[in-house]
């Protein structure tokens, strides 16, 4: 890893606001491999000759309220996962509207020599493991239904936008990263940019403009805006390396749990396979 200048975080946190799961991305980082993630994500959020496309992810690292989380291989993957988001959840609130959590994997050589659809499937053995561990009652604002246009992944009640960056992305660079990575954006992050609003059509016309640059390869297709018709949340979460023409018949791999049940106590089943009730969390 080389050496590089403080970063200038503007108005930094006066609260510590971690956990041992959970930490500030100013925190360092004893472990090599934590260590080098942290520092090429750094450079690249904050490169100033190649803007990153989200402007908010690189607002909410410069104001230290983007949260990181490190996972190592090994047994007990999504259990891991599924713990540092619930840190994360309680910790949201006093973060301000830009914060999300990124969580950073161990990546070993085996690992980089996924493909996309490998990491793919990973990606979503991984969410899966990580919502059949979820304990708490199904968001009351988000439809249990993946295809619901108003749907959005969610865990101990909060409805989270989710991205996915993996070494195996080439084209698509703002989908790259040399660790496989999943960023939780909470869905409040987005409350007062919506593309009904001034302040949100101003910020998608800037992301997608950077986007054109940032990328080998036009946005995607599936980009869409949420709760519009036809929008697929899910579809977004973890992006082709091309624009392959998405098969509508396609169905989200992950399937809610049976019996999930609203905030407001109303059962929303829905018909999985019961093996999967089975499933080892050491994904």
């Amino acid at each position: 890893m080389t050496d590089s200048a403080p970063i200038p975080f503007s108005e930094p946190s006066a609260l510590p606001l971690t956990t041992p799961a959970v930490c500030d991305p100013r925190q360092p980082r004893e472990k090599a491999w934590e260590a080098d993630a942290v520092e090429r994500f750094r450079k690249r959020m904050l490169d100033e000759s190649t803007l990153f496309p989200c402007v908010f992810g690189v607002d909410a690292l410069r104001r230290a309220t983007l949260r990181f989380s490190f996972l190592e291989r090994g047994d007990g993957l999504a259990r891991r996962l599924a713990a540092a988001l619930g840190d994360f959840v309680a910790l949201a609130p006093e973060l301000g509207r830009r914060t999300s959590l990124v969580a950073f994997f161990e990546t070993t050589d085996e690992d980089r020599a996924r493909d996309v659809e490998g990491f793919r499937t990973l990606v979503w053995e991984l969410l899966q493991a990580v919502h059949d561990l979820d304990t708490a009652p199904w968001p009351a604002d988000i439809p249990p239904d993946t295809e619901d246009p108003e749907w959005e992944f969610g865990f101990a009640g909060m409805p989270m936008f989710v991205v996915a960056n993996t070494p195996a992305h080439r084209r698509r660079n703002s989908r790259y990263f040399e660790d496989l990575a999943i960023t939780f954006q909470p869905r409040f992050v987005f409350d007062d940019i919506s593309e009904d609003s001034r302040q949100g059509r101003n910020a998608r016309t800037i992301i997608r403009g950077r986007l054109a640059a940032y990328d080998d390869v036009p946005a995607s297709p599936l980009l869409g805006s949420y709760g519009k018709p036809g929008n697929l949340e899910w579809a977004q979460y973890f992006l082709d390396d091309d624009n392959t023409p998405h098969d509508r018949g396609t169905r989200c791999p992950l399937r809610v749990r049976h019996g999930a049940q609203h905030a407001d106590g109303s059962a929303h089943d829905t018909a999985r396979n019961t093996a999967d009730n089975a499933r080892e969390t050491a994904v």
